[in-house]
């Protein structure tokens, strides 16, 4: 992570030259104690559905969310997706690719950390194809617990694979990213020959900009924090007033 701390409001690019990619949680919509309740403004829908159009439709989530929650949370917008951090991908023409994650390991994950959070008040159990959440968000003084319990598991299998977030725990099975995801969104049409631009919030975001720095694009940290990104946003809500500002564009 770079130290510094203090970076420059991204440019205001060009929807025609520009490939957009945007993180929800803590970009999109609020963070909120309870992720099932998390919700995309009306306005931020608004602004989507209109850089979906002025970008003739190179414009893509990329979350650690499923697919199916994406879709209910962007609802009606159908826009290319990317979930799970990548293990999901659904394409501009809607077909979507799956990565092979062994099902049989998956179900024992699953099982073990929905016992785990069973026994501990306000813990919550987020499982997903190819990982398990791991939410400590209304227990936050359980993070050591909670980290210590998921070390244990990713200790008695190497293909578990740690990924810390804000106030969760993501066990995954495989080493695809939100980079990743990218990467192949930018072979594809429309997002071919563009200028990358990713906007994120969270430590499983720093892939991302990392794939859009390679390319020279332009990587957005919503936020407090080191990163790896060029620029940044202070919230939720500037995000959607940045989108608002390349509309005018």
């Amino acid at each position: 992570m770079t130290n510094q701390t203090v970076l420059p409001a991204p440019p205001v690019l060009s929807p025609t030259g520009t490939a957009f990619f945007l993180d929800l949680d803590g970009t999109l919509a609020e963070i909120v104690a309870d992720p099932l309740e998390a919700r995309v403004a009306p306005e931020t829908l608004e602004a989507l559905a209109r850089l979906q159009e002025a970008t003739q439709g190179a414009l893509a989530v990329v979350s650690g969310r499923s697919l199916v929650q994406l879709e209910t949370m962007l609802h009606p917008l159908h826009l290319p997706l990317a979930g799970v951090h990548g293990f999901e991908r659904r394409e501009s023409d809607g077909y979507v690719r799956r990565a092979e994650v062994d099902s049989d390991l998956l179900a024992d994950l699953v099982t073990d950390v929905v016992d785990f959070t069973s026994r501990q008040r306000g813990l919550l159990t987020e499982a997903k194809s190819g990982s398990v959440a791991l939410h400590y968000r209304k227990r936050p003084e359980l993070e050591t617990t909670c980290r210590a319990f998921a070390a244990t598991l990713a200790n008695r299998d190497r293909r578990i694979r740690l990924m810390p977030g804000k106030m969760v725990i993501e066990l995954t099975l495989g080493s695809l990213t939100k980079g990743d995801a990218i990467a192949e969104f930018m072979t594809l049409r429309p997002f071919a020959g563009r200028v990358p631009l990713f906007i994120g919030d969270d430590v499983t975001d720093e892939a991302g900009f990392d794939v859009v720095n390679s390319m020279l694009g332009v990587s957005v940290k919503v936020g407090p924090g080191l990163t790896h990104a060029n620029y940044r946003l202070e919230g939720v809500r500037d995000v959607t007033r940045y989108i608002q500002m390349v509309l005018k564009s």
